[in-house]
């Protein structure tokens, strides 16, 4: 039955899949580091903010901790490697390379003891692995002519980084309440990117930035960081993880969208058949 979460779950998605090629944008005028500085701030910020109103049970010292340190890996390292791979590499691979982190989720988790692969499970895993190695070996020129393999490359990195964070977050910190856990991740994420940003930050013409850019700020930062966040946390709460999983099948399918309409990108034949790889091999990871 659908429900209005639903509804959420595919604005959650489109928010997710636009973003690709609103950071390709925002980092062609601004250095990466700059803008990863400042709108997964903001995101901490705003999160935080609305945690302080919202929450009813605070987390222990050790919790936040530990939450901190995760948001290091998976907001703060993570977010460096992912927009390191859309910079250097077209919108619409990047999106399907990082669409097979299931995959590796479920590798990882099995590893931690989490839980076990069917045998339905491990063809979803050879066939997105399968398709991620197609995309990544044959896609090896941008629509500038440009060399992508560096970033398809920081793209699979950052599928794996992702998958590590989900499985330690579901290991060591699964009884605090999501809003909590996404503000202090997106905080402790915010700390090494405003550190190794800090030069770019001051060497940034903020005056001189146009409005468009300080709306790809916004959006990266409050909703597609902050409000999409939230989404996310209401879909698992009131849908369950597995079906609210199911709609991040459809996150590179937005991207793509955008990155024809706005960036003019046009899959190759080789590429089509690697998404189609990897969204199948997602489609039976998670069943």
């Amino acid at each position: 039955m659908f429900v209005p979460t639903d509804f959420l779950m595919v604005l959650m998605v489109a928010i997710w899949g636009f973003n690709f090629p609103v950071v390709k944008y925002a980092t062609r005028i601004m250095a990466p580091l700059a803008y990863n500085a400042v709108r997964i701030s903001l995101a901490a910020l705003v999160l935080l903010v609305f945690a302080s109103v919202t929450v009813r049970a605070r987390p222990t010292r050790r919790q936040v901790l530990l939450l901190l340190g995760l948001g290091v890996l998976g907001n703060g390292i993570y977010q460096m490697v992912f927009v390191g791979s859309v910079v250097n590499t077209d919108v619409g691979i990047a999106a399907l390379l990082l669409a097979a982190s299931p995959a590796f989720i479920a590798l990882l988790s099995r590893a931690a003891g989490l839980g076990e692969i069917s045998a339905r499970c491990a063809l979803g895993i050879a066939l997105s692995l399968a398709g991620v190695a197609l995309i990544a070996l044959t896609s090896r020129v941008a629509l500038d002519g440009t060399s992508t393999l560096e970033g398809n490359l920081l793209a699979v990195l950052a599928a794996v980084i992702w998958a590590v964070y989900v499985v330690l977050q579901a290991r060591f910190v699964s009884d605090v309440e999501d809003t909590t856990v996404a503000a202090l991740t997106l905080t402790g994420g915010a700390i090494p990117l405003l550190i190794f940003g800090f030069p770019s930050l001051v060497a940034t013409h903020w005056s001189a930035l146009p409005g468009d850019v300080w709306l790809a700020i916004l959006y990266g930062g409050v909703i597609s960081l902050a409000l999409a966040s939230v989404f996310w946390y209401r879909g698992i709460r009131i849908l369950g993880a597995t079906r609210t999983g199911i709609y991040l099948h459809f996150e590179p399918v937005f991207a793509l969208l955008a990155a024809w309409i706005w960036l003019h990108e046009h899959p190759t034949p080789m590429q089509g058949v690697g998404a189609v790889t990897i969204l199948a091999g997602v489609t039976l990871t998670h069943t």
